[in-house]
């Protein structure tokens, strides 16, 4: 990038030429940093709901953060695996590890649009009890390997990071107001990802009808079709998905707006690629800050969802099957609350759900090593 004190050569000008010569180069430099900035980055806004440390949460925002072609403008922070104000702590503190400390991070909303965790056990005692609901979960239960979890009734009071507090701050600006003005300001230049709950992103799309339009692209970490899988999760519910839980009616508010490009990644996409062995041992070889945040506070056999997200949409030959369905969410108050419905083209409803780019298998060796590499500051393999 040209700097203005780098003037070229030592001509003695005189005053009116060194004026002129002046507000060339400034308006040279102007240029350049504008076009640059165009040409060679592009702008992405993430949406996420921050369980950490460590995780498919986290560990998806360390990826973005390690790829060279893309602004990040925001992160977004909302309730859902664990309470907003929780989440907002380690994603602060993870960009302080990461070196990125000038990243904003705006806060989300904290509770669903409709959903609570009052009708969530109501639900429960009539249809059955359900394995996960994230900051509703009364204590955790033992699937995944990984530091401390806390759960906790006040969301506004969190308890102290494990991985210690951050020393820079949230922005204050509301995370409805941001999205509309980053679009309205870059119209068909955002590609937003969600990998969180919906909430703030269906408020944006009630608020603002235009919204979806001026977003390039919106990619989205949600829903379940058919997951080959004995996981209790999916073993008796294969269409439930926490991300469209959490907050149905928002996922259904999304998924039925008009987006000029619409690309997801259900649960069937990550299941068999999980944090395991090797991939730690990949990064104990490490000595940088990312590479140890990662063996300490990895969630060994997590699947990378997330991740899988950010890595496809970054570099999409890493996907092996992808088609096209259109998406929506059951918002019927009953037994499936949440659940994806799904429909192949030619047999969707009339004016509902919108036709999306589904990824529903990836090459697993191709996204370690991508992963790996990218995380440690190497030059992705193609």
């Amino acid at each position: 990038m040209l700097s203005y004190n780098a003037m070229p050569g030592n001509l003695i000008l005189c005053p009116l030429a060194q004026k002129r010569s002046k507000t060339f180069l400034f308006a040279l430099w102007i240029m350049i940093f504008f076009l640059g900035g165009l040409k060679g980055k592009e702008l992405v806004i993430i949406d996420q709901d921050g369980a950490g440390p460590g995780g498919t949460d986290m560990q998806s925002l360390l990826l973005a953060l390690k790829l060279p072609h893309i602004d990040i403008m925001g992160i977004i922070i909302t309730s859902g695996d664990c309470w907003r104000d929780e989440g907002i702590l380690h994603a602060l503190r993870l960009l302080e590890i990461a070196e990125k400390p000038a990243v904003p991070v705006i806060p989300g909303s904290v509770y669903p649009l409709v959903n609570s965790r009052r009708e969530t056990e109501i639900r429960e005692k009539l249809f059955g009890k359900l394995f996960y609901k994230g900051a509703w979960n009364a204590q955790y239960n033992g699937r995944y390997s990984h530091p401390p979890l806390f759960y906790y009734e006040d969301p506004f009071h969190p308890p102290v990071p494990i991985e210690g507090m951050p020393s820079v701050q949230k922005t204050e600006a509301a995370a409805v107001d941001f999205l509309i003005d980053a679009a309205r300001n870059h119209p068909h230049e955002i590609t937003l990802i969600s990998l969180g709950p919906m909430t703030d992103i269906a408020l944006a799309c009630k608020l603002h009808p235009e919204f979806p339009k001026l977003i390039k692209k919106l990619v989205f970490m949600g829903g379940s079709l058919n997951p080959a899988t004995n996981d209790p999760e999916w073993a008796g519910n294969p269409r439930f998905e926490f991300n469209f839980f959490w907050d149905p009616e928002a996922a259904h508010i999304v998924l039925t707006s008009p987006w000029n490009d619409l690309e997801g990644y259900p649960t069937d996409a990550g299941l068999d690629t999980v944090m395991n062995d090797e991939l730690i041992k990949a990064f104990e070889k490490g000595k940088d800050a990312i590479s140890q945040y990662l063996v300490k506070y990895a969630w060994k056999n997590q699947p990378l969802w997330d991740e899988i997200a950010v890595a496809c949409w970054a570099n999409p030959s890493l996907i092996v099957k992808r088609t096209d369905l259109f998406i929506d969410v059951d918002i019927a108050h009953g037994a499936s609350y949440g659940n994806t419905l799904s429909w192949q083209p030619g047999f969707e409803p009339t004016g509902a759900a919108k036709r999306a780019a589904i990824v529903k298998k990836i090459d697993s060796a191709r996204f370690y090593r991508y992963f790996i590499e990218t995380l440690q500051s190497q030059s992705p393999q193609k």
